[in-house]
């Protein structure tokens, strides 16, 4: 494979195109566990389908409304027939991903054991863990993802899994991706309220807020959201402050739209945080479990948020006064909007289903001391045969080529690792104009037939987007060089076809970044 003066060199991979397998999810949702835990899967399972696969969801959910809307996402699931959290649940979810040949379980919730956790290990299936707490043994986890902002690899000592750790990890369900982009305005005088306690709400903390801001000095606009969920409907309907004008929105289809429009949300520290933050809403937080605390800690750190504290103390006698000066203060809210978009970008479900797709290898930007290595691995007889340039690199020219592109600003030479810590293969952008670079891939010569190749590929590009500067990534490849188009093929490049490059007839490959925004 050429990408005008690269090559791809790895021809023993030779297998077609794979379909994308499908994702067990095992999440539960209920009136005390509310729908948190699903509705965070949710993000991720879009991402998995946005990529080509299939999503089953495997969970006890007594939620007619959050079953529809499953099914409405083209998401499968199954009832759980045994209790929630057994060995007899992780039995069946076994045997639901052997039943739909899925080679990855996601697990959310804290009512799996270490034990449930081991068991699903011991049947050879990869498993990747949702965790806020660090708080039990998560050792079975062959990925292990915690979303928060404040997570650290500190929370995980001695922890083998491969860690995905902080905001740029936060699962986010693609209908608030179009949102982020809608312009904000700050007026001086907030108004518009969104009110968002979660799903269940089973301590009615939503009708706590309402009571608290009858009392506010200025006329509001509440939008109040509540799951179907929620066992306190009916009171909250008779509760509403008439001296403000109030909507009572039950799972509303259009809450990113609502969320959007809001000057302030008061809000549960949960995974409603990181989508407000995402569409850049000053929020007021109130904590509503235990999980919920460092997030709230960490929000009010930052300045995105108020932390308005423990529900079981809200309100305080200073609850109102602080909600009111917020409310009066235009040039906090629009820091906290531009932090808060800041953290989060939107895009941690795709980071997340591209660390699974190309688990278990890593990268590391290349040193002075791989100049040796890397010249070994292009003067391999295969690597030479599969470049335009097919006579060998004499050491001399490779040490002042390696040590200029080192120094280019405009170059990336990427190594990827096993999880060993063995390199099994380099990849290197160049810039071109326009926010273009051009690929290089090579596989070690005694790490191919791996199916190394595509992931190395699919994980050096997702790090290359991470920078702003790169649009796209384009590769040409030999015509007779099939292994090496079916490799981009698999790392979600589009052949664009025949083209002359050089004096050369070469296949056109395309990769191009995708904003959420």
């Amino acid at each position: 494979m050429i990408s005008l003066g690269g090559s791809l060199k790895s021809p023993s991979l030779t297998d077609p195109s794979p379909a994308a397998p499908p994702l067990i999810i095992r999440a539960d949702a209920g009136s005390r566990m509310g729908i948190g835990h699903v509705m965070r899967c949710l993000a991720l399972a879009q991402a998995w389908q946005d990529q080509g696969g299939s999503v089953v969801l495997v969970t006890q959910a007594d939620s007619p409304a959050l079953l529809q809307r499953l099914a409405d996402e083209n998401i499968h699931f199954h009832a759980l027939q045994s209790p929630a959290a057994s060995l007899d649940d992780a039995l069946e979810t076994v045997q639901a991903a052997h039943s739909h040949r899925a080679p990855w379980i996601v697990l959310d919730g804290y009512h799996f054991s270490p034990a449930y956790r081991q068991s699903l290990r011991e049947q050879g299936l990869k498993l990747l863990v949702l965790d806020d707490l660090a708080d039990t043994d998560l050792s079975a986890a062959d990925l292990l993802l915690n979303q928060n902002a404040y997570a650290q690899a500190t929370m995980y000592p001695g922890l083998r899994a491969s860690l995905l750790l902080g905001s740029r990890y936060t699962l986010l369900r693609r209908e608030f991706l179009p949102w982020r982009a809608t312009p904000r305005s700050t007026p001086a005088q907030a108004r518009q309220i969104l009110i968002t306690l979660g799903g269940g709400d089973p301590d009615n903390v939503t009708l706590r807020v309402l009571q608290l801001l009858a009392d506010s000095p200025t006329r509001l606009n509440l939008t109040i959201i509540v799951g179907s969920a929620n066992p306190h409907l009916e009171s909250l309907r008779t509760s509403l402050p008439p001296q403000h004008d109030c909507e009572l929105r039950v799972n509303p289809p259009d809450l990113p739209q609502l969320m959007s429009q809001a000057d302030v949300a008061i809000t549960a520290s949960g995974s409603s945080c990181w989508e407000l933050a995402c569409l850049g809403v000053p929020m007021l937080l109130i904590v509503t479990a235990d999980n919920q605390r460092g997030v709230a800690a960490l929000l009010a750190e930052r300045g995105l948020a108020l932390d308005l504290g423990w529900h079981e103390n809200f309100p305080t006698p200073s609850s109102l006064p602080a909600i009111t000066a917020l409310l009066a203060d235009p040039e906090t809210r629009a820091r906290m909007s531009t932090e808060a978009r800041t953290l989060m970008d939107g895009q941690g479900a795709a980071r997340v289903v591209t660390a699974m797709k190309t688990h278990p290898l890593s990268l590391r930007a290349a040193t002075a001391n791989d100049s040796h290595l890397l010249w070994q691995w292009v003067n391999d007889p295969a690597v030479r045969q599969s470049a335009f340039q097919t006579a060998p690199v004499p050491w001399e020219g490779h040490q002042i080529w390696f040590a200029r592109r080192l120094a280019d600003s405009d170059c990336q030479i990427l190594i990827g690792m096993d999880p060993q810590g063995t390199p099994i293969g380099q990849v290197r952008f160049e810039r071109e104009e326009h926010g273009s670079a051009t690929v290089d891939i090579s596989i070690a010569p005694d790490q191919r037939g791996k199916g190394y190749a595509p992931k190395l590929l699919r994980l050096a590009v997702q790090h290359l987007f991470e920078d702003p500067r790169w649009k796209s990534v384009e590769a040409w490849i030999k015509p007779e060089n099939t292994a090496s188009q079916q490799t981009f093929t698999r790392a979600g490049f589009l052949c664009l076809g025949e083209e002359n490059v050089r004096g050369h007839t070469a296949i056109h490959y395309t990769h191009t970044r995708h904003d959420p925004s």
